[in-house]
């Protein structure tokens, strides 16, 4: 049986947890389940009552070009090493898939332990992180983060900070950073403010039990340097019409307003599926289906995933040339997703 748990019984998945994840530290696995599973939803299959697979959806508030919408991180992705090659993942997977859709999610993103396990539902790297390193500068100095007091102004910079660089990350609050400094703790974490004199320039955080390492840098340009990339979230659209309200058209557009026909192949969402009129203005599009079935040779055809990783601004797919003002549709432009649980 397939079935979310209700706020009391997710308590029963810590066995899975571990099983599956030994690397977490029980410090972690204390954490996530006293925090994480306040607000999350937990996917499970049973048999006879006992919980042999789970997948967790956990909310984030997602700005997309201003447009805040909750879209889940998928983690937890577990299954009893008893009861593995059996379908019950596919199973979770395409219910998740299913319920998301009817609750109009934009899209759905998680951090992939093995990318081939999602790879045949067409989820498909969005975001490359990052590795920043803190530039030397004498008159940088730290000071560590204590208590709540600061958690509404930083949460402000950090929200001003990623919309000057990115049109599609995680929305920061309070909240937010009040669990984001317990997540860090967990495995002996900080927090560090970084001033230049007295002016504040930016936020550091560090963690790890074993290994110590940075969690995250935020800081201007001229403070940072690039050490390098990794692939590192995978995302994939769920609802079409919700996803595309903020994709429009460029300025260099020559028309202020076109429409297009597209073909979408979607092997599990079947809403998805099919022939639709994309119209498209400079402030945004909507999508309108016109057939469950495409008419081959008649328009551009993409799969979902070709689809995602466009209009998310990751890799570009070769039809999109022979569509119609195809090359002045703008996707986002910076996508920054770098929650780690």
């Amino acid at each position: 049986m397939i079935r979310y748990l209700e706020a009391e019984e997710k308590g029963r998945t810590r066995a899975l947890w571990n099983e599956a994840f030994p690397e977490d530290s029980v410090s972690f696995g204390d954490y996530y389940y006293k925090e994480k599973t306040k607000d999350n939803r937990i996917l499970v299959c049973e048999e006879e009552g006992r919980i042999v697979a789970m997948l967790q959806r956990n909310p984030y508030a997602v700005s997309m070009r201003g447009d805040v919408r909750t879209c889940d991180y998928i983690v937890g992705v577990a299954t009893a090493v008893s009861e593995r090659h059996k379908g019950h993942m596919r199973s979770l997977l395409l219910t998740m898939l299913r319920d998301m859709q009817e609750e109009r999610m934009p899209f759905a993103f998680l951090m992939p332990a093995r990318e081939s396990l999602y790879y045949p539902y067409d989820f498909r790297f969005v975001f490359d992180q990052p590795r920043w390193v803190l530039g030397y500068n004498k008159d940088l100095r730290r000071m560590p983060l204590e208590g709540s007091a600061l958690y509404k102004e930083l949460a402000d910079w950090q929200n001003a900070w990623l919309k000057r660089q990115y049109e599609v990350f995680a929305v920061r609050d309070p909240a937010y950073l009040e669990r984001m400094e317990k997540e860090l703790k967990s495995e002996n974490g900080f927090v560090n403010l970084i001033y230049e004199d007295d002016w504040f320039i930016g936020m550091e955080s560090e963690w790890g039990l074993k290994e110590r390492e940075m969690r995250y840098l935020y800081t201007g340009e001229r403070y940072r340097t690039l050490a390098g990339t990794k692939p590192a979230i995978m995302a994939r659209i769920v609802c079409m019409p919700e996803f595309v309200k903020n994709i429009r058209l460029s300025e260099a557009c020559p028309e202020d307003e076109v429409t297009v026909e597209i073909g979408i192949h979607d092997l599990f969402i079947p809403q998805n599926q099919g022939a639709w009129i994309w119209k498209l203005n400079k402030s945004g599009s909507e999508i309108i289906q016109e057939s469950r079935f495409i008419a081959k040779g008649k328009m551009e055809v993409f799969t979902i995933a070709e689809l995602t990783q466009w209009l998310f601004g990751y890799a570009l797919p070769e039809q999109v040339e022979n569509v119609p003002y195809g090359q002045y549709i703008e996707p986002f432009h910076g996508v920054f997703l770098d929650e780690v649980v």
